[in-house]
């Protein structure tokens, strides 16, 4: 437990600096309080160990309780290590004081400003971490009743609890979000052309829409139809949990109605911030390919981090996605990236994780969304969703149920096609479209390729997803050490 104890005794001489700048300093107020929920959190699982010691008879752990803090002090020793690096800059740069008065802080504002950004950075990296500790882990995180939790850890607790209670609960908080009153809003989506490339300005607000259509056969009305809307409202609800303030790049479902002239149930989301222009990656990467990209490779797999810790949230919380493909994820124009003169600066924008037709709850029904059947009646269904899916996915009626490890799989395609930045129609030339068993050897064919783009070390991580299989079990702590762990390592390296 030594670990624990380092990182604790550091972290408690830079919560002092942070206390110290606070006086001058908002961000470094707000910043002291995150970063002390995150050493409670430490020493609530020193305590956890220290007393499962105790109550050994001999005075050591069990055999099963020494591999648990094994597996968590390998676990977050990557994240910890970084506090013992921090509190040197802070040293070297003699900002360790619990003094800082006005004089020092206009004279060195520079310096403590960029301390206080590298403990922010610190302090987001651990909080993501937290949601993938054990279940017995997370018993003994301080309550919120003691002292707040993270956005992003408040907002996975409720998603977790959301799971867990009845479905009388879930249906009573969806009808909550349900529009009775929506033909002016439907009559707004209907009349603006834009609707998939802008947002819509409504009563003061620009408004982002995701669809689930509905069978030909289905109408208003009938109980298959109440039976959709049910479930698209218990979605809704369960989506609602989200908070911007998590900066985890998911939409948080404001409400939802249904269109009747689109046949079509809304999900209406508030825009992440003023956007100029919305597509999807998919688009993103046919309009700035390999080799004349203008987006810098870090940019690129800083969309790959991002969207791989939304896939660490919904899993963290009991759901899986099954819809993640390129043309699943939005990108948003920020309004400032337009120049002086009103031409875009390019930029890859804010990617998020769309595609919420298809995301459920673990232990929802599991539909037999691509299967091969679906992809030959519609060819282009390859490219748009059946190459991401896990060939345990692709058989038909026989396919397996979905699991969080077919999720991850699709992450490592979606992180494949990033990689190279160029469509995986144009990479993947020549592909057995009728043998979906053989279509991970067609990665394999351009792993070199990948490896002389983007590197060594973020080919393996895609080798790493592309090599699962379904019946293993992918723990929230694995995921992390195999895939935001090096993720990190690789954007530090090249930024």
């Amino acid at each position: 437990m030594d670990v624990f104890g380092t990182v604790i005794t550091s972290g408690t001489l830079i919560l002092q600096f942070l206390g110290a700048c606070a006086n001058y300093s908002d961000d470094a107020k707000s910043l002291k309080a995150r970063f002390d929920w995150d050493l409670r959190v430490l020493k609530a699982i020193r305590i956890y160990f220290q007393q499962r010691i105790s109550q050994s008879p001999n005075h050591q752990l069990a055999p099963e309780d020494a591999a648990l803090l094994e597996r968590t002090a390998g676990y977050l020793d990557h994240i910890v290590n970084k506090v013992q690096l921090n509190l040197g800059k802070i040293e070297r740069k003699g900002l360790l004081s619990g003094i800082i008065n006005r004089g020092l802080w206009i004279t060195r504002q520079a310096d403590l400003k960029e301390m206080e950004r590298e403990v922010y950075e610190w302090t987001r990296r651990f909080d993501i971490r937290v949601l993938g500790l054990p279940p017995e882990l997370r018993a003994v995180l301080p309550p919120a009743h003691d002292l707040e939790p993270p956005a992003i850890v408040k907002a996975n607790n409720e998603l977790c609890k959301f799971v867990k209670v009845g479905l009388g609960i879930k249906e009573t908080r969806a009808k909550k979000l349900w529009l009775e009153d929506s033909d002016e809003l439907a009559s707004e989506v209907a009349s603006w052309d834009a609707i998939s490339f802008l947002p819509l300005l409504y009563e003061g607000r620009e408004l982002i829409f995701t669809s689930r259509g509905i069978p030909s056969d289905v109408k208003p009305g009938t109980q298959l139809f109440d039976n959709l809307k049910s479930e698209m409202g218990i979605l809704a609800a369960a989506l609602n949990c989200l908070d911007p303030a998590a900066h985890i790049q998911l939409l948080k479902v404001e409400s939802y109605f249904y269109h009747a002239s689109r046949r079509q149930f809304l999900f209406v989301h508030f825009s992440p911030h003023p956007t100029t222009s919305m597509t999807t990656l998919e688009e993103a990467i046919e309009c700035d390919r390999f080799p004349t990209a203008k987006s810098a490779l870090d940019k690129r797999l800083e969309i790959a981090l991002k969207l791989a810790e939304a896939v660490l949230f919904l899993h963290s919380a009991g759901f899986v996605h099954k819809n993640i493909t390129s043309s699943s994820v939005v990108i948003f124009q920020r309004s400032e990236s337009l120049s002086d003169d009103g031409t875009d600066n390019f930029c890859l924008g804010d990617a998020y994780l769309m595609g919420y037709d298809l995301i459920r709850d673990i232990e929802a029904k599991t539909y037999q969304e691509g299967t091969v059947q679906a992809t030959l009646e519609e060819p282009s269904c390859v490219w748009n969703f059946g190459i991401f899916q896990h060939p345990d996915r692709l058989a038909g009626q026989n396919s397996l149920r979905y699991t969080k490890t077919y999720d991850i799989y699709s992450l490592g395609v979606l992180m494949f096609e990033i990689g190279l930045w160029e469509p995986l129609s144009d990479v993947l030339q020549g592909l057995d479209v009728a043998n979906p068993a053989s279509w991970t050897k067609g990665f394999h064919k351009s792993l070199s390729a990948l490896s002389s783009r983007a590197g060594e070390r973020y080919k393996n991580i895609v080798v790493w997803c592309l090599a699962l299989v379904g019946d293993i079990i992918v723990k929230e702590d694995d995921f992390i050490s195999n895939v935001l762990n090096p993720l990190e390592d690789i954007i530090n390296s090249l930024s």
